[in-house]
């Protein structure tokens, strides 16, 4: 009986096994999404059309901290606007999300009956955003208004001395270091400095009449010293102009021709902010009703140091709040802001408010971080420089850091947000990405990234880094891989 029982046991044990075997396998497979989404992702990035580029991509799950694809992950790639991922968390980190830039307006005279004798002088504070971004309304001086009001306040009517700017919060350094010529007429490349008014830019609008009998230019705001010289013909064939404004000059040339009934807008980057800032608010205070009889000046050109020495204050103009300042940052990819913020936290924190300044302060927050130092390599705060050198996966660590921050939710609410706003807003609508990444896009010439977190059908965060680099294939093809990746990321399930 006893070897029938044993066999029986033993029968028994092998269907037990069997069907452990049976249901072994499919839950083998159930576990391993992982492998089955870097599959995927391999799959989006081996195709004929990327074999001379280089690309750098690292996902990483938020919680648990487990790499789920790494390619190129510790190469270092140019990360464009990515850069702003460290210059905002940066400023977040050392000056708070509640931080305001603060503009002094002082006098070196008195008030007497309504009469300001002496000159109006303004303190920069590098604040970026006194531009159109604060008046809903068509003109863009109108930004001033307050600053009317406030001399009205104080029964001023007439200003008999200059309009003085005086921007010495920053070094006379106004572009990145590695800028290229050819973008620096332009206001993605607007110079830095430390008053600054409406972003450094102004808008120029030509249009030809419908009967191709004349041109109009105009100037939107206007800046007195800009000179515009047009070499534009009126031509039946296709518009094709270009603008160009040689380096350290307002001379701004425009040639080529111009379709009957066409128009062109272009926004042109001003030299000397202080000029552009002290000029805008005198046409404002002139418009207003206040009378002003002198002139504007750049402080730096006033050889009296007595004269500019600030006597009485008269009031003082905020910005936004640093988190609004760093939606715009991010969302939009502000290089101005991020430029001002990186020579702000050198002056703050650091000898002055330079780059370089800036940039050691930028690494000593990246050490309290617990980030490696010696890993990237940055020339200016926006990415605009072809010199800076970081790599996917220290982004990524970037972001993770930042994830169990107590500033965590405010960092990630700066991302643009993918179908809903920002440089992603018009990406990955409709799809099951939309409204579950929220990335940085980097760009410049050959150059595509996108970083940040996304949200997976189980609502885990992952983090990614997706770096593009030296790519000849059209743009559209490196953005679509992109957008493929991040709806596998957003679609991922463990279960």
């Amino acid at each position: 009986m006893f070897p029938q029982i044993r066999i029986l046991l033993t029968l028994l044990l092998f269907i037990l096994l069997s069907g452990c075997a049976a249901t072994y396998q499919p839950r083998t497979s159930i576990q391993q999404p992982e492998k089955e989404l870097a599959r995927q992702i391999f799959q989006q990035i081996n195709i004929p059309e990327l074999k001379t580029a280089v690309v750098g991509i690292m996902v990483q799950s938020a919680e648990t901290g487990e790499i789920l694809f790494s390619h190129n992950a510790n190469t270092l790639m140019m990360p464009a606007s990515n850069e702003k991922i460290l210059t905002s968390a940066a400023a977040l980190l050392n000056l708070g999300p509640d931080f305001r830039y603060e503009t002094k307006i002082f006098t070196n005279g008195s008030i007497d009956s309504g009469i300001l004798k002496g000159d109006l002088i303004i303190i920069g504070s590098g604040d970026p955003s006194i531009s159109y971004r604060l008046c809903k309304k068509e003109n863009p001086c109108l930004v001033f208004s307050p600053w009317a009001d406030s001399l009205r306040g104080l029964g001023i009517e007439k200003i008999e001395g200059d309009i003085i700017g005086i921007d010495d919060i920053f070094d006379d350094q106004p572009i990145g270091y590695g800028w290229t010529v050819d973008n620096l007429p332009y206001s993605y490349a607007a110079e830095v400095g430390g008053l600054m008014y409406h972003e450094n830019f102004t808008t120029i609008t030509i249009e030809a009449d419908s009967a191709g009998d004349s041109i109009n230019i105009a100037i939107s705001p206007e800046f007195e010293f800009l000179d515009i010289v047009s070499k534009v013909s009126i031509d039946s064939e296709l518009t094709k102009l270009d603008f160009d404004r040689p380096p350290f000059s307002n001379k701004i040339i425009i040639s080529g021709n111009i379709s009957p009934g066409d128009k062109i807008r272009q926004r042109m980057s001003v030299h000397n902010p202080t000029l552009f800032f002290v000029s805008a608010l005198k046409r404002e205070l002139i418009n207003s009703g206040i009378e002003v009889s002198g002139d504007v000046l750049d402080g730096d050109d006033i050889d009296d140091a007595e004269r500019l020495k600030p006597g009485t204050e008269l009031f003082s103009h905020f910005s936004i709040p640093l988190e609004e300042i760093l939606k715009i940052l991010m969302k939009e990819s502000q290089n101005l802001y991020a430029e001002s913020l990186i020579k702000l936290l050198g002056h703050h924190f650091g000898e002055g408010g330079s780059f370089a300044s800036g940039e050691k302060v930028l690494k000593r927050t990246l050490l309290r971080l617990g980030l490696e130092e010696n890993y990237y390599g940055f020339k200016d705060g926006s990415g605009l420089s072809r010199y800076n050198y970081v790599s996917p996966a220290y982004l990524v660590k970037i972001f993770r850091r930042m994830h169990f921050h107590p500033l965590g939710d405010i960092y990630r609410d700066c991302l643009p947000i993918a179908g809903v706003d920002g440089t992603i807003g018009y990406r990955l609508k409709g799809t099951v990405a939309e409204g579950k990444i929220f990335a940085k896009t980097g760009t410049i010439s050959n150059v595509r990234c996108l970083s940040g977190y996304a949200e997976t059908a189980d609502c885990e965060t992952l983090i990614f880094s997706t770096m593009f680099n030296n790519f000849l294939c059209s743009v559209q093809v490196v953005l679509d891989v992109q957008d493929q990746i991040c709806m596998l990321l957003s679609s991922f399930s463990r279960n």
